[in-house]
């Protein structure tokens, strides 16, 4: 659901105590993992254009159930067992791989296998250019599905085994907000696993590590309609009101850091001639932290005290399935340190990490305790539009990244 946005995170390691990595053995699966991939590429992007073919928006249980099949088969192809988690509206898949050490941090790799694009878009916008695959969802996220998946070859074609476990979910819900697997995602959470998703990135050496809760609001105004022309003084303006209240709101911009309000979906009155008696619109709210979001309605709350029409009615109401934010902990920037280690002293790119907008299901992951990072998926762009793309050249380097990074994961122990 969420995209590469613009805005560098204030996150980073300390330079002037920054350690070195000096395992060799992730440094030698990150560099040979860039010349494995290099040379796999006609085979990913085989499974990629398969993957990319299937039409799966987040309304067809048919294409959503086609995509888990399919990622269920490339799971157990790098030595996982894999479950296929059904439901009515869209199955979700799981892939479990044990390690040999039982008392490592557990893993879990996180994503959706449904997008915005309706049945027929893949067909009609998939193309492949020098160096890039347009297609709907490759981007958001099937490439960066695709990209953990083969991390995990790597990671078997180095024996690596010094893991407790690790999982792989793609759910089919992500892109809506009536979700039905939320209760998978807190399920495979219990244990308290370091979360990577496999959202996309904007860059190489690309983290996400903090990203912002969201909720929705709707905003009810009842008023007394009254003939516009005869006697309008009898009438209490529902749409005068509630615009009163929609420019009192923008006031939350910046009211606390990273805090966003959008006034969406309006409707109101019946006729020009008929002082309008109802109006109501949805409001779309961004937060850094929990708290943000209570005292943003506690003060909402006040504001609609002062009203500009006497007499009209005023109803907020929170919209059920609101996300949490994904909060940065000591032990999720552990993690993210990691990424930079990895970025600057292996593949000698530029670490990047960054605050995003909007939401994903590593904020479900974050909300119940686990370590929680995001942006390790693919490099591209135009998201949710027909343009949408991935960058083919850098996928080498992400998926090396990325099985580095998971290799790291018992570093981070203590």
């Amino acid at each position: 659901m969420s995209h590469p946005e613009q805005g560098h995170d204030s996150f980073t390691v300390d330079m002037q105590n920054k350690p070195q990595l000096d395992n060799k053995a992730i440094s030698t699966l990150v560099e040979d993992g860039v010349t494995y991939v290099e040379e796999a590429m006609p085979r990913f992007m085989q499974d990629l254009q398969k993957l990319c073919m299937i039409d799966s928006p987040s309304e067809d249980s048919a294409g959503l159930n086609k995509m888990a099949e399919q990622l269920g088969l490339l799971l157990r192809s790098v030595g996982m067992r894999a479950s296929i988690i059904t439901h009515p509206r869209g199955n979700a898949v799981v892939g479990t791989m044990g390690g040999s050490d039982p008392t490592a941090p557990a893993c879990l790799l996180i994503g959706h296998h449904d997008t915005v694009h309706p049945v027929g878009s893949a067909s009609a916008h998939t193309r492949l250019e020098v160096e890039k695959l347009y297609a709907p969802g490759t981007v958001d996220m099937k490439a960066g599905l695709l990209q953990g998946i083969y991390a995990l070859e790597l990671l078997r074609k180095h024996n690596y085994q010094a893991f407790s476990k690790i999982t792989f979910l793609s759910v089919p819900d992500e892109e809506i907000f009536a979700r039905y697997h939320v209760g998978l995602i807190r399920e495979l959470a219990q244990g308290k696993p370091f979360v990577i998703g496999l959202e996309g990135a904007r860059s190489i050496g690309n983290v996400v590590t903090r990203r912002k809760g969201c909720t929705h609001y709707r905003l009810s105004a009842k008023g007394q309609a009254a003939h516009a022309g005869s006697n309008p003084e009898r009438g209490r303006n529902a749409v005068v009101e509630l615009a009163h209240q929609i420019v009192q709101a923008q006031s939350f911009m910046g009211w606390r850091e990273g805090l966003t309000i959008n006034a969406g979906p309006i409707k109101g009155g019946s006729r020009a001639n008929i002082v309008s008696d109802y109006a109501e619109i949805v409001f779309d709210l961004r937060f850094l932290q929990p708290e943000d979001r209570r005292a943003a309605e506690a003060r909402w709350r006040e504001l609609l005290q002062q009203q500009l029409v006497p007499g009209v009615e005023l109803t907020l109401t929170p919209v059920p399935d609101s996300m949490q934010p994904m909060v940065a902990t000591e032990r999720s920037l552990a993690l993210a340190g990691q990424v930079q280690l990895i970025a600057e002293q292996i593949l000698h790119v530029p670490f990047d990490p960054e605050t995003r907008g909007g939401a994903s299901d590593c904020c479900n992951t974050a909300i119940v305790g686990c370590p929680s990072i995001d942006g390790l998926g693919a490099i591209g762009g135009g998201a949710h539009t027909d343009e949408e793309y991935v960058l083919l050249a850098p996928i080498s380097q992400r998926i090396a990244l990325l099985a580095g990074l998971i290799a790291s994961i018992p570093a981070l122990q203590n």
